[in-house]
């Protein structure tokens, strides 16, 4: 199974479930356990040096007051980050839509 498979999968889950109409609501509240079960998926554990969770504010200080967690994947070219939203992984945090959209929203005020 591919990290995008297990992320599709989880998503799925939670969908399934009722309590998560979408992959935008997932990363509104239920983020943490989002990845902690795809990495439990991908590992059969919970992190491992190559595939772990992260808080974006731990990454960076523009990211301060988000409590958003993403998958975070060393790869030969550099991190991927991985939520709900991006099951196919981005490059850079500012590429995943709720970081995205925070800080349009605060370049805007």
């Amino acid at each position: 199974m591919t990290l995008a498979e297990a992320i599709t999968a989880t998503i799925n889950q939670f969908l399934a479930s009722g309590d998560w109409p979408s992959p935008y609501d997932i990363n509104c509240g239920q983020c943490e356990d989002f990845a902690i079960g795809v990495i439990d998926a991908i590992t059969g554990e919970r992190e491992n040096e190559a595939l772990y969770m992260e808080w974006v504010e731990d990454q960076d200080s523009r990211y301060e007051n988000y409590a958003h967690a993403v998958i975070c994947m060393d790869t030969p070219e550099g991190y991927m980050y991985f939520d709900s939203e991006c099951p196919e992984g981005v490059a850079s945090l500012d590429d995943i839509p709720v970081v995205k959209n925070n800080l349009e929203a605060t370049v805007q005020l």
